[in-house]
């Protein structure tokens, strides 16, 4: 009887122990695939901050060019190349207090 029992428990543990190990291995998968996944979602990211970044740098030097095309002495030189009105800068005045819009005298 004792012998009964004892086989019965290990074909009990015998079976457990497979279920546990494909458990473990199927945990396992799930770990890497998830992994795999974090670190595709984390490229993809470093992808998209880098593009933000030259996106952003584009957008310093466009600014920078509208900048120096707006200038006044910018003004006062191509009208001089195009042999237009003469533009001095004390004839410009400021239409409202923003400093963007210029007027001529």
């Amino acid at each position: 009887m004792l012998v009964k029992i004892k086989n019965l428990i290990f074909n009990r543990l015998k079976k457990l122990n497979t279920v546990m190990s494909v458990g473990v291995v199927l945990l396992w998968m799930i770990l890497l695939a998830s992994s795999n996944y974090a670190n595709g979602q984390t490229l993809m990211r470093n992808e998209l901050n880098k593009n933000i970044r030259l996106a952003e740098d584009t957008y310093r030097l466009l600014d920078t060019s509208v900048s120096e095309l707006q200038t006044t002495e910018r003004l006062e030189n191509e009208s001089a190349r195009l042999n237009l009105v003469r533009i001095k800068t004390e004839d410009m005045f400021y239409i409202d207090n923003s400093q963007g819009s210029v007027a001529l005298k």
